[in-house]
């Protein structure tokens, strides 16, 4: 037998003797508790700007964060569901914010990693501000005209959409007019009027995409991206 086969053989040996398990061990943390830092159980918070803290759980690598209102046991809507997990600088938040209406909520999070869980920790707590306040985003506009793949001559486009406005707070239309298909290469921006918007444009193929935004602060998701062809 060569010396290189002799060395491979009483490495698998070793191997075998240590086991995998034993060199790729993953931190057993199943009986550990998070402890939560706030809202604790009971708290009135007078602020719909909610932030969400914990204490760190050495060996995890993710965190799940869930609110429910009334309570989970009687969940009308799962408010948040969100994994925290390692940043690219090897860190981990413990903490997590979320704005939320006036009532009653429960929060829980739980620590993760490659191998175990722990149980999750509770808190219940009660929202109490300003209860005027507009936590409801805008309707998501819909592209019109120019019809998606649309050949155009004239260098003036007239761009229209459609949106169903929000009871509450002022609204309005924010348009972006790209030079490319992955939305990289702005052309020009504007505020729609009436759900309308005109500029002037060179030859080309352009995509463009409608956001919506209220004086609360609240914005809709993109609209669907359009694309048309201006050549003369």
């Amino acid at each position: 037998m060569s010396l290189n086969k002799l060395l491979l053989c009483l490495l698998a040996a070793v191997l075998l003797a240590l086991g995998c398990e034993d060199i790729l061990e993953v931190p057993d943390i199943s009986t550990q508790m998070v402890d939560i830092l706030a809202p604790t159980e009971g708290s009135v918070l007078t602020t719909n700007a909610i932030s969400l803290n914990w204490e760190e759980i050495e060996d995890a690598t993710a965190y799940q964060v869930q609110i429910a209102t009334p309570s989970f046991e009687n969940a009308a809507q799962l408010v948040l569901d969100s994994i925290v997990e390692v940043d690219s600088l090897d860190q981990i938040k413990t903490r997590i914010h979320q704005d939320l209406f006036n009532g009653n909520y429960q929060w829980r999070v739980k620590a993760v990693n490659s191998g175990y869980e722990t149980a999750y920790s509770l808190s219940g707590f009660q929202v109490n501000g300003d209860e005027n306040l507009d936590l409801t985003p805008p309707n998501t506009p819909q592209p019109v005209s120019p019809a998606n793949g649309a050949s155009l001559t004239a260098t003036e486009v007239n761009f229209s959409w459609t949106r169903v406005d929000v009871a509450g707070s002022a609204e309005r239309d924010s348009i972006f007019i790209y030079a490319d298909e992955s939305l990289q290469s702005l052309e020009t921006k504007g505020l729609g009027a009436n759900k309308t918007f005109t500029t002037n444009l060179s030859d080309g193929t352009f995509y463009w995409v409608v956001r919506a935004y209220d004086a609360a602060g609240n914005q809709s998701g993109d609209s669907n991206t359009f694309n048309f062809t201006i050549s003369n």
